[in-house]
């Protein structure tokens, strides 16, 4: 606050001046914008009166920020070429090829994290030829094969039909059945030993078959126990089966547990088991037939019609067979099936 005293010594004020309350020096008026820039004569309509078109309040000499922009709107089509909005999305440059080429593209043997469960129908490209930057070359197209002319099918004789040597078939039956019949002549003893043998060859072939198929079975054990099945059936007859079963599936058990084969224990144990059962069990009710006083004569008539029935079902198959039996063995037929059929129950 400002004091001015004047001139006389009474000591009187004259005039107090209070800052602050002086009249706003502003040209703001009614009806008048509050930016300015424009003069009083330019008032607004009023909001119910149509619109003028009057543009006249834009000043002069470009002072107007919004002045270089028109009043329409820009469409795409008026948007230039070569602007970035006009280029390709997705373009296939040198760093996205790996996901946009529709093409494989394999850069190393290790590209392929999830190989497929079952062999591709084409050969693999050979990843040790490739060419600069990584990609595989592809191998050149090889020359057709010169398809030979079909000659006429195997004779029945021959190794190729049916995938059995019929001569050695026939030569190892008659010899296996001139070595039972001496056996049986000789004794119960001689009978039980040439079972016993023929079991264990069986056996031995059945193991080495599961392997050929890629199981680890516990051929040595199990070989064992097909042998001691028999022998104990006609020594303690059916009793010593469950014992000797038992101590199979024990030591079988032990024979991964102790590391001898580690690979797949429960897969290789049950198809041990497997081989046991389907070879000794079956196998030992011939060393408990020969405990009875007329079991050789019994074994005879149960070897002679199975032989019977093999031998029945093999040439009535050759001979009549065009309906297949099963898929699991293609060379049996439902023909040969029921002559072998005939032949044994004419046997027995």
């Amino acid at each position: 606050m400002n004091t001015d005293q004047g001139g006389s010594g009474d000591g009187s004020f004259e005039e107090i001046r209070i800052l602050g309350l002086d009249a706003p020096d502003d040209d703001v008026e009614p009806g008048r914008s509050v930016f300015g820039g424009d003069t009083p004569g330019d008032e607004l309509p009023h909001w119910s009166a149509p619109p003028t078109g009057d543009v006249s309040g834009e000043s002069g000499g470009g002072s107007d920020p919004w002045s270089g922009l028109d009043g329409g709107p820009r469409w795409s089509d008026d948007v230039p070429d070569d602007h970035e909005s006009q280029q390709p999305v997705g373009d296939d440059l040198d760093a996205a090829a790996v996901f946009f080429d529709d093409g494989p593209l394999i850069t190393s043997a290790s590209a392929e994290f999830d190989p497929p469960l079952l062999p591709p129908d084409e050969p693999l490209p050979d990843f040790s030829e490739q060419a600069e930057g990584g990609t595989v070359r592809e191998p050149a197209p090889a020359d057709p094969v010169p398809t030979a002319p079909v000659a006429p099918g195997p004779d029945r004789g021959s190794p190729a039909a049916g995938g059995r040597d019929m001569t050695m078939a026939v030569v190892t039956g008659v010899g296996l059945g001139a070595l039972a019949l001496a056996a049986f002549r000789i004794g119960t003893d001689a009978s039980v030993a040439l079972v016993t043998i023929l079991l264990v060859l069986a056996a031995a072939e059945f193991f080495m078959a599961l392997r050929r198929a890629g199981y680890q079975p516990a051929a040595l054990l199990g070989v064992v126990a097909v042998g001691a099945l028999n022998l104990a059936a006609y020594w303690r007859f059916e009793a010593a089966v469950p014992l000797v079963l038992g101590l199979t599936v024990l030591f079988s058990l032990f024979w991964y547990l102790t590391g001898i084969d580690r690979q797949a224990p429960l897969l290789n144990v049950s198809v041990t088991l497997f081989g046991v059962l389907y070879v000794g069990l079956l196998g030992s009710f011939a060393g408990l037939m020969l405990t009875d006083p007329n079991g050789t004569g019994m074994l005879l008539a149960a070897v002679l019609c199975t032989v019977g029935y093999d031998t029945g079902g093999l040439v009535v198959g050759r001979m009549f067979g065009r309906s297949p039996l099963s898929a699991v063995s293609p060379n049996k037929t439902t023909e040969g099936l029921i002559g072998g059929m005939a032949v044994s129950f004419a046997m027995a």
